[in-house]
């Protein structure tokens, strides 16, 4: 009896290294102490090392730019709470360098991965690191920008070569639209990555799991239930976009505070990258009546000047703060930075058309459009002052426009 469960086990295994071995990602299997007991054939191909010099080998010996105590980390946290968990690998975007040769540009020479990290044997504390290939969307998400600075250099061309008309300022306040709308489809790749990287997790451990015959109707329908409610967050994220950019004339009643929550919905990426602190001090009861759309865009321009601003500052402890004050007819809406203020020369033209102090990156209508916005189509006022320390915007408007 014992010869043939022995004789079991071993045809078991060979078949799992074979299913392994076979899958179309990068699959590496490690203990809690990084060291590798197999090593698939897809690794093998695009790394050119063989899983026979590296069985027992620990996987930050053979790759030196893995940060050891982040990976340890979150392969204890997987096989302790026996579930899987999965990240993009440091600021480069990969764990295991793999050189590519089906992309050429100019952003990257590594394959960008999403790495996720599945528990597999709990007894002998074993998980499979699952590298997924990324390159293509990260490649995407590049060109998109590149796009917008494309859109950029046009609204230069036009500055240089055309009078200042009405016809080139219709044509100048299109553009800046399209190049708005380079930006928040660049906003949308980042606000899918995370999701679609979830989705991407969940796949390959039901397809692991399947494979290794150890895929149960719980564990299916858990998936299942992920899935489900990942894919809603990216309808409903498409759908806070389509709203954004929709070209009407239409007045209705708003929340302050949803609408500067909403702004914050569309720039949360951009703000967590440089460690901004985002303070929201209003009454949610305060509401007005105005062109919603209107007032989202020129909020978001100004928020996304204070953004910018701290890009090329070097201030530790980073704030923006939108406050109001409520008047009998009016309120006025505060949003303040500490990004370390405008220069008094140029803080008087800032509201010029085509005025801008971030040379090629800049189109110099942002703060124009909300000008012209929050004055002629909302019947309010803006007024910025500065100091040392910061930047402080007010904004008059209608309670009923």
């Amino acid at each position: 009896m014992a010869k043939n469960k022995t004789q079991y086990d071993l045809r078991r295994t060979s078949l799992e290294s074979k299913i392994i071995s076979a899958i179309d990602n990068g699959v590496v299997v490690l203990d809690s102490n990084l060291k590798i007991h197999h090593y698939n054939k897809w690794l093998e191909i695009h790394t050119h090392i063989k899983e026979t010099d590296v069985l027992g080998k620990k996987l930050t010996e053979l790759f030196d730019e893995i940060k050891e105590k982040t990976l340890l980390r979150k392969v204890r946290t997987a096989l302790r709470m026996n579930t899987p968990t999965f990240y993009t690998a440091t600021t480069s975007h990969y764990l295991i360098p793999i050189r590519i040769n089906q992309i050429k540009n100019i952003y990257f020479d590594h394959m960008q991965q999403d790495v996720s990290i599945v528990p597999i044997d709990q007894d002998n504390e074993l998980v499979a690191l699952i590298l997924t290939d990324q390159t293509n969307m990260a490649n995407t998400n590049a060109l998109l920008n590149a796009h917008v600075e494309k859109i950029n250099e046009l609204n230069e061309q036009l500055l240089r070569e055309k009078e200042l008309t009405e016809i080139q300022h219709r044509q100048l306040l299109a553009n800046s639209r399209s190049a708005a709308m380079g930006e928040m489809l660049s906003m949308i790749a980042h606000q899918w990555r995370q999701p679609l990287s979830l989705i991407t997790t969940i796949l390959a451990n039901i397809k692991v799991k399947k494979e290794l015959g150890k895929l149960d109707e719980k564990a299916m329908n858990s998936s299942f239930e992920k899935i489900d409610y990942t894919v809603r967050y990216l309808s409903e994220t498409i759908d806070d976009f389509k709203d954004y950019f929709k070209p009407n004339k239409i007045k209705s009643t708003i929340s302050l505070a949803e609408l500067f929550n909403k702004s914050i919905f569309f720039l949360k990426d951009e703000m967590n990258q440089l460690n901004i602190d985002y303070a929201i001090k209003i009454d949610h009861n305060l509401i007005i009546y105005t062109y919603k759309n209107e007032l989202l865009q020129s909020v978001i321009n100004i928020i996304k000047n204070s953004i910018d601003a701290f890009e090329s500052t070097p201030i530790h402890e980073k704030k923006i703060t939108v406050s109001a004050d409520e008047l009998q007819e009016h309120i006025i809406i505060y949003i303040e930075d500490n990004a370390g203020g405008i220069p008094n020369n140029i803080i008087g033209k800032i509201f010029e058309p085509y005025f801008s102090t971030k040379n090629k990156n800049g189109t110099g209508l942002g703060l124009y459009m909300c000008n012209v916005i929050i004055c002629e189509h909302l019947n309010g006022e803006i007024n910025i002052s500065s100091s040392n320390n910061g930047t402080k915007v007010a904004i008059k408007l209608p309670k009923k426009i």
